[in-house]
């Protein structure tokens, strides 16, 4: 079974790669090869496989939706397996509607090869932060403490595929609720940064995330 998961940045976030760009930036985030941004697999996956984690092992939750805790290690795998038939298989998460503006970033390219370049696509997608820590005795910026860090602007949306085998509507309700559930992404979560919104598509387009919110709703009117 297939389903589509949107993400969308609602502040500015810094996803973190533990990659660097030179001397210039400590921490960047990933491009692909036309130097567009996009988000890991695998760090949404783990988001994803926490929050399960935590909902799981919620009175609350396990009255509304009983399951069992063996659901995660199922189809999200057991940590550190390598086992290569996972219940559940993520993809990257690409810019919405990606394929049409991979076709157009080949046509700028090939006829504004000067205009159109990585450097400017990543000024416009991104921006530079920089911090420094603070020597609480002379209240001035700590020596060599300057870092800087490349952030993903607010406002983009990004989806992938996930697809998942032997699919069951245990794992599709624990998916969606999860989804709701992650709320902020990457690092420095506690200083506004990474703020998000996550929804769940089914192969209608239909978003499971709001049937379950309706759901929610009425199990709290009860």
């Amino acid at each position: 079974m297939k389903y589509t998961l949107k993400l969308s940045t609602l502040s500015d976030t810094l996803i973190g790669s533990a990659l660097s760009y030179g001397t210039i930036i400590d921490s960047d985030i990933v491009f692909d090869a036309k130097g567009l941004p996009y988000i890991p697999a695998k760090r949404i996956k783990g988001l994803l496989r926490n929050a399960a984690t935590d909902l799981l092992s919620t009175a609350g939750y396990q009255a509304l939706f009983p399951m069992d805790e063996r659901i995660v290690n199922a189809f999200f795998g057991k940590i550190g397996s390598n086992d290569p038939n996972p219940g559940m298989i993520f993809e990257n998460l690409y810019l919405e509607n990606y394929p049409e503006i991979d076709r157009w970033m080949d046509y700028l390219g090939d006829k504004y090869a000067y205009e159109i370049n990585k450097p400017l696509l990543r000024q416009f997608f991104t921006e530079i932060r920089t911090q420094t820590a603070i020597d609480p005795q002379t209240n001035t910026a700590k020596e060599h403490s300057l870092r800087s860090s490349r952030v993903l602007k607010k406002g983009f949306e990004f989806s992938g595929e996930i697809f998942i085998c032997d699919h069951s509507e245990d794992i599709q309700t624990l998916l969606g609720i999860a989804c709701l559930l992650v709320d902020r992404i990457g690092s420095k979560r506690n200083r506004g940064f990474g703020k998000v919104k996550l929804d769940l598509l089914d192969q209608t387009g239909g978003s499971i995330c709001r049937k379950l919110e309706r759901k929610l709703e009425e199990s709290c009117k009860n």
